[in-house]
């Protein structure tokens, strides 16, 4: 583009078009923090907060399974991926020795039973 040009109208009558294609910028501004608008270090801070607030119940308990899961060796982790899906869900061993071996018993909870669905 060698030179702006501005265009008094949308539809033009035959006459050349005004020089000087620069508009003039706005008088208002709003000012923020970051060109989308949101404050993304106080957001940042708040999430560093929250991660940091203890967790209890079920929260916790998901949250140090993830910890084992994520520090173990292959080992580990193999046997806490056998154990759980054998048993359905009602055994998980850190031990590979162990459960490598044979396949693992399902051990419901005190007062249920295990039903294999066909």
């Amino acid at each position: 583009k060698a030179e702006g040009v501005r265009w008094a109208a949308l539809e033009g009558d035959g006459s050349a078009p005004l020089p000087g294609g620069s508009v003039a910028p706005p008088t208002a501004t709003v000012k923020a923090p970051c060109a989308s608008g949101r404050d993304w270090p106080a957001i940042e801070k708040s999430l560093a907060a929250e991660a940091e607030e203890k967790k209890e119940g079920e929260a916790a308990l998901n949250e140090m399974f993830q910890k084992i899961y994520g520090d173990a060796n292959d080992d580990v982790r193999r046997a806490m991926n056998k154990s759980f899906q054998e048993s359905g869900g009602t055994v998980l061993s850190t031990n590979w020795n162990e459960i490598g071996k044979e396949e693992v018993e399902v051990k419901p909870p005190d007062g249920m039973e295990w039903k294999k669905y066909d």
